[in-house]
């Protein structure tokens, strides 16, 4: 079992609203495939907003 952290600083903006992110993977045969979760917080003057994502297959 393995984790990877990735943090995008909340000023960065060259993705756009919304940006979406591709991630390649190999894994042998018979292998479960990987899970992909995302987390994204936020916290502007009194005010926080955060959530979750669960990673789709895209073909």
């Amino acid at each position: 079992m393995e984790t990877t952290e990735i943090i995008i600083d909340e000023i960065d903006v060259s993705g756009g609203t919304g940006s979406n992110f591709i991630i390649e993977w190999k894994i042998p045969k018979d292998c479960p495939e990987p899970l992909f979760e995302a987390v994204m917080t936020s916290t502007m003057g009194q005010q926080g907003l955060s959530f979750t994502t669960q990673a789709k297959r895209v073909k």
